[in-house]
């Protein structure tokens, strides 16, 4: 068996599909087809499943969103050292066996000093891992985004943004947020923080005047982070959320700014539409006397916040849904302004 061989099957017997994928910096790390395919957003991409590994010995990979397939070795080769063609990424296989090899300890593939023939002189140097191998689709590793030491407001500064003024969100609501500018990438900014309220990423909304842009990467981590194991706002709700036992859920941070504005600071956004294991376990960890409201997009029909909220067992729970036409297309509970918000709160409806 060849070493690259090898390689791959020991990561895939231990279970490091997802530990690989959360230290290259990708998000949204999440087991589909009953745990046979692990997909992940890439750092700087907006589409959470552009990435996607079999969970086979083989390792077979298919980054979606840039044509590339093949496996592990690939994903890191054009994430950790930028190899964008066929011919770069074989140059670099060596350089992401390496990668791994020594991020991991399977030194034996690096050093001739740990190579050996006796299995039982091996060293154990994953001694952690045992008995993840029959776990691996139910017992997801733990994972945790690093804290950055580096201020936000001394690289984005606090600059409300004109358009989101003009759209009804006040000055004194941005710099709470602490909307901020990255004048290289033309993106209006604002810090995400894990649910100590630690600086974990910062997310971009792209204000300048290129169309393409505009359409394909409007929102862009410029700092990336995992964000399907955060709940965007999550340290600032929770004291509103434990004085009124109730969460409410939304899909995109702006809409928690509008809410906040509006009084309604106990709101966190998923920061997407489909609430991931770590994501649900933050919010169980509320308690038992909350009640979960979801109001997601216009687009996400009953049947989809329904699935969502079912996630939640054992908990109240409500949605707040437009039966009478009150949003259009893939608007936002709070693209229409105060008054429909208010009005899809109040005849929000038991979810049972």
């Amino acid at each position: 068996m060849s070493e690259l061989k090898a390689i791959k099957e020991r990561i895939f017997d231990e279970g490091l599909i997802k530990q690989i994928l959360s230290d290259i910096g990708c998000w949204n790390i999440q087991n589909e087809q009953k745990g046979k395919l692990i997909v992940a957003g890439l750092p700087d991409g907006d589409n959470e499943r552009s990435v996607q590994i079999k969970n086979t010995p083989a390792l077979t990979t298919n980054i979606r969103s840039k044509g590339i397939s093949g496996d592990i070795y690939d994903v890191i080769s054009y994430i950790v050292f930028e190899a964008q063609s066929d011919e770069e990424r074989g140059k670099s296989l060596n350089k992401s066996k390496f990668w791994i090899c020594k991020k991991y300890g399977y030194l034996e593939y690096i050093d001739e000093f740990y190579k050996t023939t006796l299995k039982e002189q091996r060293p154990n140097l994953n001694k952690w891992l045992t008995g993840l191998k029959n776990k691996r689709s139910e017992t997801p590793l733990t994972l945790e985004n690093k804290t950055i030491e580096v201020s936000y407001e001394n690289q984005y500064g606090i600059l409300p943004y004109l358009d989101w003024f003009r759209s009804g969100l006040c000055i004194s609501t941005q710099k709470y947020f602490q909307i901020g500018l990255d004048i290289r990438s033309e993106r209006v900014t604002f810090p995400i923080h894990n649910a100590a309220g630690q600086l974990i990423g910062v997310k971009g909304r792209y204000c300048g005047q290129d169309s393409k842009i505009e359409e394909k990467y409007k929102y862009l981590y410029i700092v990336p982070c995992n964000k399907s194991i955060e709940l965007f706002n999550y340290h600032r709700a929770l004291p509103y959320i434990k004085e009124k036992q109730e969460v409410i859920i939304v899909e995109g941070a702006k809409t928690t700014m509008f809410l906040t504005q509006w009084g309604y600071k106990n709101c966190v956004s998923v920061e997407g539409d489909s609430l991931s294991d770590d994501q649900i376990n933050l919010l169980k960890a509320l308690g038992l006397n909350i009640t979960y409201v979801f109001a997601f997009d216009k687009d996400k029909p009953p049947d989809f916040v329904l699935a969502e909220a079912n996630k939640l067992r054992g908990r109240v729970k409500y949605g707040a849904y437009d039966t009478e036409g009150l949003l259009k297309d893939k608007e936002s509970p709070t693209d229409q302004g105060e008054e429909v918000w208010n009005k899809l709160y109040s005849s929000k409806y038991k979810i049972t």
